[in-house]
């Protein structure tokens, strides 16, 4: 059995994602568990290169798979 430390948070590979969240989450809620702002999160959502796994809900509702968003942020870091 590997030992590995996990950060806290969303742990990766967690399926379809850790006890006690849902599936898919807000934009807002996506926020909150990324530790990022809202209008970040937003910007996240409409990018054309690399936009974040979402689903669209009726006109105006955004959700966001919520074990994408610890992959996500990964490939966002900048070293």
């Amino acid at each position: 059995m590997e030992d590995r430390k996990t950060a806290a948070g969303i742990p990766p590979g967690s399926w379809p994602v850790p006890l006690g969240l849902p599936l898919y989450v807000t934009v807002e809620q996506a926020a909150k568990l990324a530790g990022i702002g809202r209008d970040l999160m937003y910007e996240y959502v409409r990018s054309r290169a690399d936009p974040i796994p979402q689903m669209r809900v009726g006109r105006s509702k955004t959700l966001i798979r919520t074990s994408a968003i610890p992959d996500y942020m990964r490939r966002r870091e900048t070293a």
